[in-house]
């Protein structure tokens, strides 16, 4: 029989962890060190897989110092991180069934004909030949202003016709009609792509480069929501020759005017308007509106500063108002197409909860009866008292992370999963992988006709999917999913209803645009309570075609200082375990998982503490910095515990390694005020341990892991728990030297 001590024990996580490397690395390690170390690596990886098996993590290490258990802002993220599948794998996940209520995009829009829309967004996008189709559809906007009032319509037929006759006032002040055959010259395209100027300030006609502006510089971040085409255009948009040419009598080529012009009438008339002012309050937004339909030209500018809201509106007030003040038909048209962005999002209310009427009177209640049971601020307890009732999830075993595969730490259950059946789309030619090319995986499905953005999942053909995150914007993981079908954003949002009782103010994804729409159509009724607003990351906008509604750069009034990459900052982390955990069983995948986000979130929290640390902090003692600060602080801001008073004596001083006397944090954690591990939990983290006691190790052998690991109560460098079999903690947290000991 083998008996490691506890020092052995912490020095091999510690270096797996620190250089981001496996047990099969810190095995030749560890004989690098010692010419008569005679250890196989089988032992070394059973070793390390019993004991961070024992290990209890702390729930207090996935809660962000600064963000509390109720952040405002998160990031969630998918990541290709998988672990092999084996047959008979049992996974515990019950979820309600919520149907799309399959509401018409186009009715949210100001313009609700798609063929009218798509024409308008190839015209400011680019400088490419109209088709016929595209011309016949402009020809139709042209008309409007002229066209007879729809008597004995709808009322909803009379909005449109106003609110087509405005768009073409406001869309056909900035460019030129001539006829449907004038569909432009085929012009030469110039070299090298999409011409700087189509995203930022426009350029002189006659600039000969195209890769760059008119200063030579790469394509700045910010017109038109930082959103390039997914491909190439041939011409920028201010060459276009033919009807629907830009105006540049107004505003000059080389002006900034068009880089605010541009984006306006992009997200106003290409796409729909639906959460344009969204989590903003909606009073001074009527009252800029009523103020530019006024005959006073200068009513509006009172009022002026609720355009701040969204930067794009903004910027475009900035630039034109002068205009608008001379001109009271277009003012009187932007202020019309404003005050419908304002009131739509009342509108889609107003329809989902019809739909969802109407589909409880035909025997389809879910919907309805999830909305109206979880509108509000939930908890635990409500949460276990729907569990304890509802057939489908009665008497499942949710807590578990070795049967439902996702852990969230602080983040309890406060409202049951949803799904929603996944439709396998015709496979097309377009859809085939160039030949001698590996493919991309799963693409995700289009949530409506509007929805223009994709992306693909990639997959393994043995391993799962991955693991969906949900981060803070201080890079701190607050959970994760294990991924079994390619990432959907269906099950994105059911995480982000199921783990906040109060939903965030901003969600960042990287398809936020398919989110949105998807739960626009199951669960509008919450979403739109909380106030959620759903955006881009900055680091994967530049891709998307979508409205400039979902950039974050055009909602700089809520997402201004916020870091939206800190999923991809924890990914470029979690991503050097990739092949270290690719071929470890479900259970510890599990538990190395959770022991590497533990490590990953008490850095994140020490840099917190201490924005001087040095950027990798290997070295640092972060046990007395858990001991001292984070046992002493409350994470809840509201508690009114004692706890929350300790929170500035307890705090780090500046210049401290971790902040306290080591001894005092051993005798803390001995006199048992972390609580020790269940013993449901631990029958769970015996799942591993069998495999060990075939292990042959020379004159003994690895007898299993209770008998040479004991069970978990004592900290393990601050946040994860172990004591030997006989009951007594070793002490100091830290790494030590090799020690193995060999017992006949």
């Amino acid at each position: 029989m083998l008996v490691f001590s506890r020092s052995f024990c912490d020095l091999l996580v510690s270096f797996v962890y620190n250089s981001r490397s496996s047990y099969a690395a810190a095995t030749s390690f560890l004989a690098s060190l010692r010419s008569g170390f005679g250890l196989r690596r089988q032992v070394i990886v059973t070793l390390g897989r019993c004991f961070v098996a024992t290990l209890q993590p702390a729930a207090d290490a996935f809660v962000c110092p600064v963000c509390g258990d109720d952040p405002e802002y998160i990031v969630i993220d998918g990541q290709a991180l998988g672990f092999r599948i084996k047959d008979g794998l049992e996974i515990t996940r019950p979820a309600l069934h919520l149907p799309s209520m399959n509401l018409s995009i186009d009715n949210y829009a100001v313009i609700r004909m798609p063929s009218i829309r798509a024409a308008i967004r190839k015209v400011l996008r680019t400088g490419d030949t109209l088709t016929k189709t595209d011309a016949d559809a402009l020809l139709k906007l042209n008309q409007a202003p002229t066209a007879v009032f729809p008597r004995g319509r709808t009322a909803a037929a009379a909005e449109n016709w106003r609110l087509q006759r405005d768009a073409a006032t406001l869309f056909f002040r900035f460019h030129s009609w001539t006829s449907v055959d004038d569909l432009g010259g085929a012009r030469a395209a110039p070299s090298g792509g999409v011409d700087g100027a189509q995203w930022g300030r426009a350029a002189p006609p006659d600039a000969s480069t195209a890769a760059t502006d008119m200063h030579g510089e790469a394509p700045p971040v910010g017109g038109l929501g930082s959103a390039p085409d997914a491909t190439p255009v041939s011409l920028p948009w201010y060459e276009r020759r033919g009807t629907c040419r830009p105006r540049f009598d107004t505003f000059k080529a080389e002006g900034t005017e068009w880089a605010t012009v541009r984006p306006f009438l992009l997200a106003l008339l290409g796409d729909p308007v639906v959460n344009l002012f969204a989590g903003h309050p909606r009073e001074p937004l009527m009252q800029l509106v009523e103020g530019l339909k006024k005959a006073d030209d200068g009513e509006w500018l009172k009022h002026a500063a609720a355009a701040n809201a969204v930067g794009f509106v903004a910027n475009f007030f900035a630039r034109v108002g002068p205009l608008l003040k001379k001109e009271r038909p277009l003012r009187f048209a932007v202020g019309s197409l404003l005050q419908f962005a304002v009131e739509v999002d009342h509108m889609v209310d107003r329809d989902f909860a019809a739909a969802a009427k109407n589909a409880a009177d035909g025997g389809q209640v879910e919907t309805a009866a999830f909305c109206k049971r979880w509108l509000n601020v939930s908890s635990p307890a409500e949460y276990q008292k729907f569990a304890a009732e509802h057939p489908v999830f009665k008497g499942k075993d949710l807590d578990s992370p070795y049967s439902s595969f996702e852990f969230f730490g602080f983040l309890k259950r406060v409202r049951p999963a949803i799904y929603t059946p996944r439709v396998r789309r015709k496979r097309t030619a377009e859809d085939q992988p160039p030949r001698g090319r590996r493919g991309r995986g799963a693409q995700a499905v289009r949530e409506d006709a509007g929805d223009r953005c994709s992306k693909a999942f990639p997959k393994h053909s043995e391993l799962t999917a991955g693991v969906f995150n949900i981060v803070c914007p201080h890079v701190v993981t607050m959970g994760f999913r294990v991924m079994f079908q390619a990432e959907s954003v269906a099950d994105a949002l059911s995480v982000v209803l199921e783990r906040f009782p109060k939903l965030p103010k901003v969600v960042f994804y990287d398809v936020a645009c398919k989110m949105d729409r998807n739960g626009m159509q199951r669960v509008r009724t919450i979403l739109s309570h909380h106030g959620v607003r759903f955006c881009l990351d900055r680091a994967h906008a530049k891709g998307h075609t979508c409205s400039c509604v979902y950039f974050p750069d055009e909602s700089l009034a809520v997402t201004n200082g916020v870091s939206t990459q800190a999923a991809e900052v924890q990914h470029s982390v979690s991503v050097k375990f990739r092949g270290h955990l690719a071929y470890m069983t479900p259970t510890s995948f599990m538990a190395h998982r959770i022991f590497q986000l533990s490590m990953m979130n008490l850095t994140a929290s020490f840099k917190i503490h201490h924005p001087d640390a040095k950027a990798e902090n290997e070295g640092t003692r972060l046990n007395s910095y858990y001991f001292n600060y984070r046992n002493a602080k409350c994470l809840r801001p509201a508690c009114a515990c004692p706890a929350r008073a300790l929170d500035a004596s307890a705090a780090p001083r500046p210049g401290d390694d971790g902040g306290g006397d080591p001894a005092e944090a051993d005798q803390d954690a001995e006199s048992g005020e972390l609580e020790r591990r269940d013993e449901e939990g631990a029958r769970s983290n015996d799942e591993d341990a069998p495999a060990a006691t075939d292990v042959d190790v020379g004159s003994g052998q690895i007898e299993g892991c209770d008998s040479g690991l004991g069970e978990a109560t004592v900290p393990v460098a601050g946040i994860l728990s172990f004591t030997g079999s006989d009951g007594e903690g070793e002490g100091a947290t830290g790494v030590g030297g090799p020690g193995v000991t060999q017992a006949a």
